[in-house]
């Protein structure tokens, strides 16, 4: 397809010096800019926030591919190079952005996963809980009553909720990407079918003669660092890394197969309505302890619905959360331990489908946690009562109840985790789960490592160094992964995908028409075919993949609502004019200058 006059070129589009797409640095200027939306001169100035290069394979490139695109059509868009830790303050603690590129949390694509990231009381709360600031009447209203529900009436109320979504835009999706690993075979085998986000994916690894050496000790690599330093599984964090807190740490069910949760630490549940509430009464699994030998009682699931409703002290006149769980917990209407093995639930206003959600958050021992609710700062700033050191905490060393438990920490890119012996999954009398999980994890050790280089990280994987490359490896190493005798290259579907998220609270992007042109700018396809290589899917709403998207939200070659202006990855600008111009707003020597 040929392009317009105006268009901009695949050369000027990935290049990362282009002119007024540099990083610039924070300050008072950008405080003024934020509130009034535009420089003095006039035009509209857009600051897009995202991770260096050398922390995420793709989170640059897009953010510079979106902001030539912006350029192009008049807006003054400027891209922002953060460190992790401060784009986390930025955007998750403090909301101080325009505009972000990252990467969404890897939570499954159910409907409800939606109510913690687009409710409008989570506008103001720190973590992944609304961090757009979205309000919409509407939309609050779907959430809410997906949840009450179910059957075609249910289906219904998604469906107009995704259509809404994605006229309204809180944030436009650039891409689902593939997970890409690199495995080796001669220690362990059964890496196709093993999903190592999961502690049940560790169970279909096997290990082979070679690995039968005691301790057997599988090795993987990351080039997520903090998933090492850090081990909080409540912690507020840019990067949502789970590998290692699910294996260290039990929710009351897990999804064994598809959406539907099973028991996990729970032995058995059951459902009821009693006086038009519905309950649950949970039964523990028997003789359960924790990794320093504690007993794991109810009293501690009590405690941990409690505590993730709210983490500051009784005394405390601030209302502490914890964002990652909010949505599930927010089922919960009340929460009792009625003997050392039993609990029971009472939930709000849901079905039983939704109110299974909310048994997945992970159990915390009340020993360990209690001593953590006092008001925290991040970096050394204070953020004003609104984070407690249960979302700060590095919770080094981890104490879970998991399948592995916390060793050592040699250093700052190594971590050491040990095979639970007292385990449900390494026990005969912890009750019935499903025959495939019979003999437990197929290793003794769990050795992690962290580098900044994912090439680095595949070349330890082909050298022996690690068995498997399984976080954060980039498509520029795919190659790299083929053409090593050694290794195997895996790639699966991720629940977990890319983003342009708009700060709401901020002029213009709190106008839905403006953010709607934005997200015309987007040729989300090119992305797709040059910054992923082909390793990710376009897509118009979060449940991309699952039989709850309609068939006017399927992907069909451009966003079926707002389809790109331009073609080929490139903008045409008398149509990006007429656009901003449909919208209300206008330009000025070829700048866009507001309203």
């Amino acid at each position: 397809m040929s392009s317009g006059r105006d268009g901009v070129t695949r050369r000027q589009l990935l290049a990362g010096g282009a002119t007024g797409v540099a990083g610039a640095s924070a300050g008072c200027l950008d405080r003024l800019q934020s509130l009034l939306g535009w420089r003095a001169s006039g035009q509209t100035t857009l600051r897009i926030k995202t991770l260096p290069a050398d922390t995420d394979p793709y989170a640059l490139r897009l953010a510079r591919a979106v902001g030539e695109w912006f350029q192009t059509a008049g807006v003054d868009a400027r891209v922002v190079p953060t460190a992790e830790d401060e784009l986390r303050r930025q955007i998750l603690v403090n909301h101080q952005f325009d505009l972000f590129v990252g990467r969404m949390p890897d939570v499954p694509r159910e409907p409800d996963a939606l109510y913690s990231l687009l409710h409008s009381t989570g506008a103001q709360s720190p973590g992944w809980r609304n961090p757009f600031g979205y309000s919409n009447a509407r939309v609050d209203d779907l959430l809410q009553r997906q949840r009450r529900v179910t059957g075609q009436e249910r289906r219904d109320a998604v469906t107009t909720l995704q259509r809404t979504i994605a006229r309204s835009q809180p944030f436009s999706i650039l891409g689902f990407p593939e997970t890409i690993r690199a495995v080796r075979t001669d220690r362990f085998t059964g890496w196709e079918r093993a999903d190592l986000d999961s502690p049940m994916g560790y169970l279909a690894l096997e290990a082979t003669p070679e690995a039968e050496s005691s301790p057997r000790t599988l090795r993987i690599g990351t080039t997520y660092g903090q998933e090492i330093q850090n081990l909080n599984p409540l912690a507020v964090r840019y990067r949502d890394n789970t590998i290692l807190t699910n294996l260290l740490y039990d929710p009351l069910g897990r999804a064994y197969d598809g959406d539907r949760i099973e028991p996990w630490l729970a032995d058995r549940w059951s459902f009821e309505r009693r006086d038009g509430e519905l309950q649950a009464t949970v039964r523990l699994r028997p003789n359960q302890r924790w990794h320093d030998g504690e007993p794991l009682t109810a009293d501690d699931v009590a405690f941990t619905y409690e505590f993730v409703r709210d983490t500051s002290t009784p005394d405390s006149d601030s209302f502490v959360p914890v964002p990652r769980y909010h949505g599930q917990a927010s089922l919960v209407e009340s929460v009792r331990a009625t003997d050392l093995r039993t609990v029971e639930f009472t939930f709000g206003d849901c079905s039983e489908q939704v109110a299974r959600r909310a048994l997945t958050v992970p159990v915390l021992p009340e020993h360990v946690w209690q001593q953590r609710r006092r008001p925290a700062t991040l970096g050394g700033v204070d953020v004003g009562g609104e984070v407690t050191e249960a979302l700060v905490t590095n919770n080094v060393p981890a104490v879970g109840s998991g399948p592995v438990a916390f060793e050592e920490q040699p250093s700052g890119v190594e971590l050491v985790l040990g095979r639970f012996d007292e385990h449900f999954l390494h026990r005969t009398d912890a009750g019935e789960f499903p025959e495939s999980m019979a003999g437990g994890l197929p290793f003794d050790r769990l050795v992690v490592r962290a580098d900044v280089s994912d090439g680095i990280v595949v070349s330890s994987a082909a050298d022996g160094t690690i068995d498997a490359a399984v976080n954060g490896i980039g498509v520029d190493s795919a190659e790299q992964i083929v053409g090593a005798d050694e290794l195997k290259l895996l790639t699966s579907p991720s629940n977990s995908y890319y983003v342009l998220g708009y700060n709401t609270r901020r002029t213009p992007l709190h106008n839905y028409q403006f953010r709607r042109v934005l997200g015309q700018l987007i040729d989300r396809g090119h992305l797709a075919d040059e910054v992923f290589d082909g390793y990710a899917t376009p897509a118009a709403s979060p449940l991309a993949g699952t039989d709850w998207v309609p068939s006017d939200l399927e992907w069909d070659g451009d966003h079926p609502l707002l389809p790109f202006l331009g073609s080929d990855g490139q903008i045409e600008s008398e149509r990006a004019r007429r656009a901003w111009g449909e919208a209300g707003y206008r330009y000025e020597g070829g700048n866009l200058v507001g309203r």
